[in-house]
């Protein structure tokens, strides 16, 4: 790329996320939280014992 193709690049208007990937992001967000509070459950129910 050349020095202008990023300076327009840089200046370019930012674009709305689609609903899709808003519901993307949520159902990332929610599906990642929910395992993190199964595993520290998990973990308080049996803990690893070396």
């Amino acid at each position: 790329m050349s020095q202008a193709d990023l300076k327009n690049e840089i200046n370019s208007a930012v674009e709305p996320l689609l609903p899709v990937e808003k519901k993307l992001i949520g159902w990332s967000l929610g599906i990642g939280i929910g395992l993190l509070i199964v595993l520290i459950a998990l973990n308080q129910l049996v803990p690893i014992r070396l």
